[in-house]
């Protein structure tokens, strides 16, 4: 079975409204997806970029566009109070659940997006994002104890730069074979590269 690597912030709306069609493109071509949460804002930095609510002209247009998209493939969606913000807690958390049982973290990854893109939680808050884990049986003191764990901090510093090198500059990026993709727009596109390969 061949690999999909799945870079996404757990702030990005088109991060999310990918995460809920991942699992139908993995099953209809036969892939495993890995999921990669890192900081686009780290990216940023290297890249000049800045939010896209926050550009002169586009910040409009993407506004409408998120809406949109989320009305036709059917995901619930309200663009929080608090957006964007620095989705540390949450990755950090994730790669320690994954490091347990991938999953269930794939399930605490659609909880933290749906939370905060459908429901409007503050997920910048270490203690929303350990309630949204304890409803998975998660432990909350040993989730707290690893997002401020050095291990669990350097992995995600260590993904955040694997995806720079390999070229990921936004959310969601997918890499198939070294071949990418970027954006939600593309799933077609990478389903069909995908599909066409020997």
């Amino acid at each position: 079975m061949s690999d999909v690597d799945f870079y996404f912030d757990f702030s990005s709306p088109y991060g999310y409204f990918a995460a809920e069609r991942i699992d139908g493109l993995a099953q209809r071509c036969g892939v495993r997806v890995n999921w990669k949460p890192y900081l686009i804002g780290v990216v940023f930095k290297q890249t000049g970029q800045t939010p896209l609510v926050d550009q002169p002209i586009r910040g409009d247009y993407f506004r409408r566009d998120m809406e949109r998209c989320a009305k036709l493939q059917g995901t619930p969606f309200k663009l929080p109070a608090k957006f964007p913000y620095a989705a540390t807690a949450p990755s950090r958390a994730f790669y320690w659940i994954n490091s347990f049982d991938p999953a269930l973290a794939k399930r605490f990854a659609h909880d933290i997006y749906r939370g905060y893109f459908a429901d409007g939680l503050d997920m910048s808050n270490q203690e929303t994002v350990i309630a949204s884990a304890t409803r998975h049986d998660i432990n909350a003191d040993d989730l707290r104890a690893a997002m401020t764990d050095p291990k669990w901090k350097q992995h995600l510093r260590d993904v955040i730069n694997e995806a720079i090198e390999r070229g990921a500059f936004g959310s969601p990026f997918f890499f198939y074979e070294d071949e990418p993709f970027f954006g939600n727009d593309r799933m077609d596109q990478l389903e069909q590269w995908i599909k066409s390969r020997p």
